[in-house]
C-alpha cells in the first residue's frame, strides 16, 4: 500500500503520460505480488527475451524468483521509484530503490539495493533487463 501512494504521489504537480501511469500500475502489482509469495504473477512480468549482464535467461532469473521466494516466505518491501524514462510507447527504463525484509528458516534478513529495469510493452509491461546491486556494489 505505501508504494501505491507513493506512486500516486509522485505523480502530483505534473501529469503523468499514459505509459508512465501503467508502469506505476504494474510496479505495484509487482510488489504485492513478491510480498504474497506469487511466483506465477512475478515470472509473468519476465519477457521470454529476458537477459542480463549476469547471463541470466527468462529460465534462470524466474528460478532465482522462486528460490528467493521460497527462501522468504514472509516478505516485505519498500520500493522507491527514483525515475521512469519512457522511450517510446512500447520501451522504458525504470530506476528503483529496493529495501527488503524478509523471515525464513534462516531468521531475519533486510537488504538495499539499487534496481534498474528495462521494460517493454507487449500488452503489458514484461521485464527485458534487470540489473541490481548490492550495498557493497557487487551485482546479484
Amino acid at each position: 500500500m505505501l508504494l501505491l501512494a507513493a506512486a500516486l504521489l509522485g505523480g502530483c504537480g505534473k501529469a503523468v503520460d499514459e505509459p508512465e501511469a501503467r508502469i506505476r500500475a504494474a510496479l505495484v502489482e509487482a510488489e504485492q505480488a513478491a510480498e504474497a509469495g506469487d511466483h506465477q504473477a512475478l515470472a509473468a512480468w519476465v519477457a521470454r527475451d529476458y537477459a542480463d549482464s549476469s547471463g541470466r535467461d527468462r529460465r534462470t532469473a524466474t528460478l532465482m524468483l522462486r528460490g528467493l521466494l521460497m527462501r522468504y516466505p514472509r516478505l516485505e518491501l519498500i520500493v522507491t521509484v527514483r525515475e521512469i524514462q519512457v522511450h517510446s510507447p512500447q520501451l522504458a527504463t525504470v530506476r528503483l530503490e529496493v529495501v527488503s525484509a524478509g523471515a525464513g528458516a534462516g531468521g531475519l534478513s533486510a537488504d538495499a539495493f539499487p534496481l534498474e529495469l528495462s521494460l517493454r510493452d507487449d500488452g503489458g509491461w514484461k521485464v527485458t533487463r534487470a540489473e541490481w546491486r548490492s550495498r557493497t556494489g557487487r551485482g546479484i
